[in-house]
């Protein structure tokens, strides 16, 4: 049986950067070949994300990195040689993104 999970979020900023951090997290492991791709397929890198994410107010280059994962999938089959750089090229505008829009003090304290 499926089990729904739900993140609660302040903002729309707080969105990005939560996205951002689980993008890093799945690029990190299929990196060091902890995750596979059709893996990180499941997780994220797939056309419904896509979709959902640009149905919410989600930054356009944050779909756009979630957009280029859909596409390792080709990467290993078609140009296997490309694989391991589109990988950290998709790492490294994850996290150049991150650091873009993260704020720059820890405001992350419970709101009332």
């Amino acid at each position: 049986m499926k089990k729904k999970l739900e993140l609660s979020v302040y903002g729309k900023i707080d969105s990005d950067i939560m996205l951002l951090v689980c993008i890093i997290g799945l690029l990190e492991s299929l990196k060091s070949g902890v995750l596979a791709i059709d893996e990180c397929g499941q997780y994220s890198f797939n056309p419904y994300s896509v979709e959902l994410l640009e149905g919410k107010d989600i930054d356009k280059k944050t779909i756009d990195i979630v957009q280029l994962g859909t596409e390792l999938e080709d990467i290993e089959s078609l140009l296997p040689h490309r694989l391991d750089a589109n990988i950290q090229d998709l790492l490294d505008r994850a996290k150049n993104l991150l650091r873009e829009i993260k704020p720059e003090a820890n405001y992350y304290t419970e709101k009332k």
